[in-house]
């Protein structure tokens, strides 16, 4: 095995600008999202038409944001987004789902803590250390943008992501 295919010991996330963004999916996903937003801080969340995403629905996951930014329902998974995880995620809150994925709960909600709290879109890639047995992936990048009614409040989060295994590099 190559030493860019082996596990790191930790896993690793890097906070990466929105315009060095490579993957198409991300790309999409962030250009509707500007699209939507005009001269707003983000869009509404009733902004959003599914029919208009169509091709990116499987790797998108909606998120209510729950409890002062303390938790997150996720409302809809696409296909992609949930095979990669061992746990369903549908309708859960990640209170919930942190029994089955500890690690992923801890790192993603405090990335959507952030987004949340700041109103400010996130990019961020991924490479999965050793210590996650509970994903089907060993490396992603994502897009997490936040939604609000309101300039002064974020209510929902969207992201678009696109992991990979070994197999893929």
């Amino acid at each position: 095995m190559s030493p860019q295919t082996e596990f790191p010991k930790a896993t690793q996330i890097e906070i990466v600008a929105l315009d060095t963004i490579a993957q198409p999916v991300l790309q999409q996903g962030f250009a509707y999202w500007q699209s939507l937003r005009g001269t707003r801080a983000f869009p509404s969340r009733d902004d959003i038409r599914l029919r208009d995403l169509s091709s990116l629905l499987k790797n998108m996951v909606f998120i209510k944001v729950l409890d002062d930014a303390n938790d997150f329902l996720l409302k809809v998974v696409g296909d992609e987004v949930a095979r990669c995880y061992c746990a369903p995620l549908i309708n859960r809150r990640m209170s919930e789902i942190a029994v089955d994925l500890p690690y992923s709960v801890t790192r993603w909600s405090a990335l959507y803590r952030r987004v949340a709290l700041s109103g400010e879109p996130l990019a961020v890639c991924v490479r999965v250390g050793g210590e996650k047995p509970e994903l089907n992936f060993t490396h992603s990048a994502t897009v997490c943008l936040p939604f609000g009614a309101t300039d002064d409040q974020v209510d929902h989060l969207v992201t678009f992501g696109q992991h990979f295994s070994r197999l893929d590099a």
